[in-house]
């Protein structure tokens, strides 16, 4: 009878058990956001919320039997199968369980002897990180994979529904289209969730970017707030510290050029720009040396390293096992030839796989939406025009903010990834913000031609419309 329940097994993630609590929990959940939105009794809650958080469950069952059934293998697999070991360890060597579990460097040599050769798996930082947390939720959890999956999937989703809320504040009537871009884009929505690093990077930053946003524009909650910023910060630092280095320079811009917005002197905030320009650059050239020097291995010269060996290893991987790899051509490993590869790095992540890429079915979800991307991108450039569509960018400091962010962030993904299946997860980081930039900059192109027959209502971005959502 046991071997029909959760059980150490290196091959299966997915048991009767998760067959049989996995649609109880997800009816739990779904009575329990019903509930929530009662009680809130706000139309925004009442529209898009139950919606939203049920496509997530239903994305993270969809995603366990994918990786169960079809892939039969992989990361998230991987993670519980460690669980599973730790958890049997702890009847035969509880002094080395606790190490592993709450120790902050666990003991190198009783980690070889007990893990042999997935050893470097697990002493991994970023790994170790995911693997003690979905142990942790094992405990009360009943050791189901699908419900550790689920509190996975539901932090990725508070992280979402945050950003929508913040940007649904400054822009009312692009309500539909920020819900798209943050709740219901397939690719986020399918790699957000299941026990793996990405719906807990996704869920860390927007909750980053909506908490910095209240504690420096609203000013509310000021002390939760900051114990939510630092433990986001230190989240997403110890998973993926790459995404921090595309965060904070995007989002010392939105600062800035926020707070330039309050100045009422128009020549002054003419003379300031530059200033502001140069300061928001030199604080991110600042937090990239600080971080460099706290963290050797994240300097230039070890992360073009390490960007070699994984884009070799993952391109022969996809050759070889017959994988979706894709090449950016011969590269010259300096800051100069970085900046020749930039914008093959950044196309790859917004606009690909093409359709003909898609050689596998999982795939062609992400062709589509890289197709939508592209299609946006192209309509609005034509539409308004090179030079408009620069000024459009360069006056509006949301629009700076998710567009630095997501070219930044798309560089760094495509740059390493070399293979679109891993690609399509590692992105989605970028998605939300990237499409939201282009359905603002959409609206914002429409402006000269509709003002004044609309009958849009005209809002400051730092007034929230909602009095009880600034609250939140």
């Amino acid at each position: 009878m046991d071997k029909w329940f959760t059980h150490y097994s290196d091959s299966q993630i997915i048991f009767l058990n998760d067959f049989l609590l996995g649609p109880v929990f997800a009816f739990i959940i779904y009575l329990s956001a019903k509930y929530y939105v009662k009680i809130k009794k706000n139309p925004i809650y009442e529209k898009y919320f139950v919606p939203a958080i049920m496509v997530k469950i239903f994305c993270a069952i969809l995603l366990a039997l994918i990786y169960q059934y079809y892939y039969k293998g992989g990361d998230t697999m991987t993670y519980f199968v460690y669980v599973q070991f730790l958890r049997e360890l702890l009847y035969v060597d509880s002094h080395a369980f606790l190490n592993f579990v709450f120790s902050a460097n666990p003991d190198d040599f009783m980690a070889k002897n007990h893990f042999g050769e997935g050893v470097a798996f697990f002493m991994n930082e970023s790994s170790n990180i995911i693997i003690r947390m979905a142990l942790i939720l094992s405990y009360p959890l009943l050791n189901t994979y699908i419900l550790v999956s689920f509190c996975f999937t539901l932090f990725c989703f508070y992280g979402c529904w945050k950003l929508f809320v913040m940007f649904r504040e400054i822009y009312p009537h692009l309500e539909k289209q920020l819900a798209l871009s943050c709740l219901f884009l397939p690719s986020v929505c399918f790699w957000g969730s299941g026990i793996l690093k990405d719906p807990i990077c996704m869920g860390a930053l927007g909750a980053l970017t909506y908490h910095t946003y209240r504690l420096f524009f609203m000013r509310t909650k000021i002390f939760s707030r900051i114990l939510m910023i630092v433990f986001c910060f230190i989240l997403i630092q110890k998973i993926k510290v790459y995404m921090v280095l595309a965060f904070l320079p995007a989002y010392s811009f939105w600062l800035i050029f926020k707070y330039k917005e309050s100045i009422r002197s128009k020549a002054l905030r003419l003379i300031i720009t530059p200033v502001l320009f140069s300061l928001s650059i030199l604080a991110g050239l600042f937090v990239f040396l600080k971080l460099s020097a706290v963290a050797e291995r994240y300097d230039l010269n070890s992360l073009m390293r390490t960007a070699k060996d994984t884009q070799n290893w993952l391109y022969l991987s996809s050759k070889t096992q017959g994988g979706s790899g894709y090449s950016l051509g011969n590269i010259e490993y300096t800051p100069i030839g970085l900046l020749k590869v930039f914008p093959k790095a950044v196309n790859v992540s917004l606009f690909r796989p093409y359709i003909w890429e898609a050689r596998k079915p999982i795939l062609i979800p992400a062709a589509l939406e890289g197709l939508l991307s592209l299609f946006l991108t192209i309509r609005l450039l034509y539409k308004a025009g090179f030079v408009r569509f620069t000024k459009l960018i360069m006056t509006n400091p949301e629009v700076q903010f998710c567009l630095v962010f997501s070219v930044i962030f798309a560089f760094s993904v495509g740059f390493t990834s070399y293979n679109f299946g891993s690609l399509v997860r590692y992105k989605i980081p970028l998605m939300p913000f990237y499409y939201m930039a282009l359905f603002i900059l959409a609206d914002k192109e429409k402006e000269p031609e509709t003002a004044g027959k609309s009958g849009k209502p005209v809002t400051s971005p730092l007034i929230p419309v909602n009095k009880k959502m600034a609250a939140a």
